[in-house]
């Protein structure tokens, strides 16, 4: 059904861009779903990020394994590696330049925050205003916390567990929402054709370019440079051995559906050790680094350009840190790019007018982003079985 889908979305996609076009009115009534749809994911934003940051938290802590320190850390670098990198070529080549999306649901406040208005929104003084008000800094901080410290206190476990349930059940709520998608996509898609024309168009391709060129490079500097270096494996020999990986998660579009040939290919392609593959792998299928590190960094800085939004090395401080939180602690979210794209945006306070016409572009990102993440995970299988050496 989720490949029928992203199917459905895809046509969806094609025939709102026709729509746009040629039945304006049509689109321009049936405009209400598309905001009843972005209204439904700001609704679940909140409670999907502390419900997945929890358990997730509480597991990785219950954890004590050196090499799982090993291979957070090299995650962690890895991450912000690709952000900066993805950060430099969006500045570079400037895909939103000469356009310009008017907000709806935005005043203007992101371009002002300050580091002491970031650290002071972190501790608020009522834990229900923060979910009332969704401050997802402080959510995601209570989250963390509360993850950590359901370690140290007995049948802390039952509290865990009742939390992974009440995840589940918003993600089914979150699947429910989902099959919304192909019909939102084709009245969020028409709308925008309608209001732009074709000029549209011509940014979704830019955006979708940009987001290639960036994974390209961070396939070259990030992976395959760093495994040349210290583990002595040639881009080619590199390349031999990991297309194996690529044809999967390229058809899949999952993580987790690729990690049994992730495994498969780290122990017997890379030489790297069982015990190594089985802690790392894991992890790496869960906390998705490279692809999102690429995600986020140009739907942060494309939407920041095309509102007109300037910005400050606070700002882009608060924009890789908040990237970082939310790519490691809200995994498993079903079409998660799109709900985790919309929680980044309204995070930093830019507007979620763009993530209508996003999701319609997703499907197409998914699968760089999906084939950036098994690669990275390879990648730092190798480095740490070398450096565990």
């Amino acid at each position: 059904m989720k490949k029928n889908i992203s199917l459905l979305t895809l046509a969806a996609l094609v025939l709102g861009i026709v729509a746009g076009l040629y039945a304006k009115s049509l689109v321009t009534s049936l405009s209400f779903i598309g905001t009843i749809y972005i209204n439904l994911l700001k609704f679940l934003i909140a409670p999907v990020v502390f419900t997945s940051i929890v358990p997730t938290i509480y597991h990785s802590a219950k954890r004590k394994d050196s090499k799982l320190t090993k291979a957070v850390l090299t995650y962690m670098g890895m991450f912000l590696a690709t952000y900066f990198l993805m950060s430099l070529l969006v500045i570079i080549v400037d895909p939103a330049k000469g356009f310009s999306f008017p907000a709806t649901d935005w005043n203007g406040n992101v371009s002002s925050l300050s580091v002491q208005d970031i650290i002071v929104n972190l501790f608020p003084n009522n834990l229900v205003s923060i979910f009332a008000d969704t401050k997802l800094f402080a959510i995601i901080l209570f989250a963390y916390m509360l993850g950590l410290c359901l370690n140290e206190v007995k049948k802390g476990n039952r509290i865990a567990e009742e939390i992974e349930i009440i995840r589940d059940v918003f993600f089914k709520i979150l699947e429910y929402i989902m099959y919304l998608t192909p019909l939102a996509v084709f009245t969020l898609i028409g709308n925008t054709v309608a209001n732009y024309g074709t000029v549209i168009i011509g940014v979704g391709l830019k955006y979708i370019a940009m987001a290639y060129l960036g994974g390209l490079f961070t396939i070259v500097f990030i992976m395959m440079l760093p495994v040349w270096i210290f583990a002595k494996i040639s881009p080619l020999a590199y390349l031999k051995k990991v297309y194996k990986v690529w044809l999967v998660s390229l058809t899949t579009c999952s993580s987790a559906a690729t990690l049994p040939t992730t495994m498969r290919v780290c122990k017997e392609e890379f030489g790297v050790p069982d015990e190594v593959v089985d802690v790392v792998s894991p992890l790496g299928c869960t906390i998705h680094m490279c692809g999102g590190a690429v995600s986020f960094a140009l739907l942060g800085l494309f939407c920041s350009r095309m509102y007109g939004i300037e910005i400050s090395l606070p700002l882009y401080i608060l924009m890789t840190l908040s990237a970082l939180l939310i790519n490691m602690s809200a995994p498993g979210i079903p079409n998660g790019g799109v709900v985790i794209g919309a929680t980044y945006l309204q995070l930093l306070g830019i507007p979620l007018d763009f993530i209508g016409f996003y999701s319609g572009l997703y499907k197409i990102l998914d699968m760089l982003y999906t084939t950036l993440n098994v690669t990275g995970n390879i990648t730092a299988n190798v480095l740490i079985s070398k450096f565990g050496k």
